[in-house]
């Protein structure tokens, strides 16, 4: 019934920052920008994994958390916090696991990284 491939579409109050965000800091490709509608796309190197915002007048943050699973989350939080990407503290590690760390975007949307560790 389902195929493989995961899309996350949400409201921010700049798409063009937004964009910036996920384009420049996060390094994501960009997949489709519509300037008139003030919405783009973004993919990671996931195979069919996907975001898509759009620009509105009012968002609300919710506690939904988008989570990216990386190999060495160490060296990924030191190349974001180089690129003034702020975490919420430090990497937490649930022992056996995984390894995370939590940050947000310009509107507030929390984002996580995960590295799995353990068997």
């Amino acid at each position: 019934m389902f195929k493989s491939g995961v899309g996350f579409h949400y409201n921010v109050n700049n798409y063009e920052r937004t964009l910036e965000f996920y384009a420049e800091k996060l390094g994501f490709k960009v997949l489709f920008i519509d300037e008139y509608k003030g919405q783009a796309m973004v993919t990671t190197n996931t195979e069919d994994y996907y975001i898509g915002f759009a620009e509105t007048h009012s968002i609300v943050p919710s506690s939904t958390c988008i989570t990216f699973e990386v190999e060495d989350i160490e060296q990924v939080v030191h190349t974001l916090r180089q690129k003034d990407v702020e975490f919420q503290g430090d990497i937490v590690e649930i022992p056996g696991l995984v390894k995370l760390a939590t940050f947000s975007d310009p509107d507030g949307y929390k984002l996580m990284l995960s590295q799995r560790i353990g068997g």
